[in-house]
């Protein structure tokens, strides 16, 4: 059975293995990001730093999630007046890294 027509039924429950989970979850997120360009930046070109906010949005993950990751060092985070910024280049090696 496709993905698609499985996520037809809105009343469909699931039971699967966390490593099952895991796997669909890094499938789904290589097609998203396999379907966007790549950032790429030069030297006199700066790419646009992410809010916090824009940065789950990307990832598609909870603020908790980008926190516990900021923490563990899996991704960079850059302060500026208080505020946490994200490179949008370093999110997609970090998705890169762990998937």
């Amino acid at each position: 059975m496709e993905v698609a027509e499985i996520l037809k039924n809105e009343n469909a429950i699931f039971l699967m293995k966390s490593s099952d989970l895991q796997e669909f979850a890094t499938n789904i997120a290589r097609q998203v990001l396999s379907g966007q360009p790549k950032p790429t930046t030069t030297k006199q070109e700066a790419e646009k730093p992410f809010s916090q906010t824009e940065a789950i949005q990307f990832l598609g993950k909870s603020r908790q999630t980008l926190i516990a990751w900021r923490k563990k060092g899996i991704i960079q985070s850059y302060r500026l007046g208080g505020r946490i910024y994200y490179k949008p280049s370093e999110l997609v090696a970090a998705l890169e890294k762990l998937g």
